[in-house]
């Protein structure tokens, strides 16, 4: 079956998950694989069977180079481990509707449904570039290109929320989850990439620390708390890895060309993963 008519299917069964970007009624119909909601507002499905939910363009900084060496390393194995063990707190809703807020290219939402995720899942992003990656690449998961402050996700009816390193919205969160469901967020720790932090700041001692306890207590405000946990472990690098590490990380958008050169010319064999696992529920 062609990827298109994967997706129409999906939408066919799975209409309830979304709300309409413009109007917020409920989609009624499928037609000429194009989304229509009760007043009429369409959105088409792309060959490859992604949605634009976008109503107007968006800027961001991940361009197709980027989100190639992020999808590059995922396959490497990178965040396997730190993805093993968002899958162990999910296990239980493996067969419920799960939503990737912020899932790029669509690698990590793709290996948690090799792990065993068996329900209804979406990924979205405000990039276009990387949806078009994610649908090109994967069929496990519906993926859609979507802005958080104009949402085409209907309320409560999400049993999971990933957060994987991406802004938050918690508004919009509480109202998505189910009454039980979960939200599970993925933050930087201080060690995070720090090998690769020291190269690019090496004179600069200022930028090579980081706190997330601000981060860390907003989540607290907004969710109960069922569990906060560390994971830290190191990844082998190969020389491709590496540079592909320099091109898909943040860190390097802020280092000046020198110290990316100086980067290049002192490549690492292993980086730091060092993360905090906070697993929230929605509040009564």
């Amino acid at each position: 079956m062609k990827k298109i008519e994967l997706a129409n299917q999906f939408l066919e069964n799975n209409m309830s998950l979304f709300k309409c970007p413009v109007c917020e009624s409920k989609f009624n119909k499928i037609e000429n694989h194009s989304l229509q909601c009760e007043q009429n507002h369409s959105f088409d499905l792309s060959k490859k069977g992604s949605l634009y939910f976008l109503l107007k363009g968006s800027k961001n900084e991940y361009d197709r180079e980027m989100l190639a060496a992020r999808y590059a390393i995922a396959q490497a194995g990178l965040f396997n481990p730190l993805l093993e063990a968002i899958y162990s707190h999910i296990e239980y809703k493996k067969d419920g509707s799960l939503l990737d807020v912020g899932c790029g290219e669509g690698s990590q939402l793709d290996y948690l449904t090799q792990l065993g995720l068996t329900g209804n899942n979406i990924g979205f992003d405000i990039s276009k570039d990387a949806i078009q990656l994610a649908a090109g690449n994967f069929t496990s998961a519906f993926f859609c290109v979507a802005d958080l402050a104009q949402s085409p996700f209907a309320t409560n009816e999400y049993d999971t929320l990933l957060n994987i390193f991406s802004p938050s919205n918690y508004e919009e969160f509480e109202r998505l989850l189910k009454k039980d469901g979960i939200i599970i967020k993925v933050v930087p720790e201080k060690d995070y990439l720090i090998e690769l932090r020291k190269l690019f700041y090496h004179d600069q001692k200022e930028k090579q620390s980081y706190s997330n306890q601000l981060v860390i207590d907003k989540f607290k405000d907004h969710f109960l708390e069922i569990e906060t946990k560390r994971i830290r472990y190191s990844f082998s690098l190969s020389k491709q890895n590496f540079l592909d590490l320099m091109k898909m990380t943040p860190l390097g958008w802020g280092a000046s060309a020198e110290a990316k050169e100086y980067a290049l010319n002192h490549p690492l064999s292993e980086i730091t993963i060092d993360v905090c696992l906070l697993i929230g529920k929605k509040k009564a």
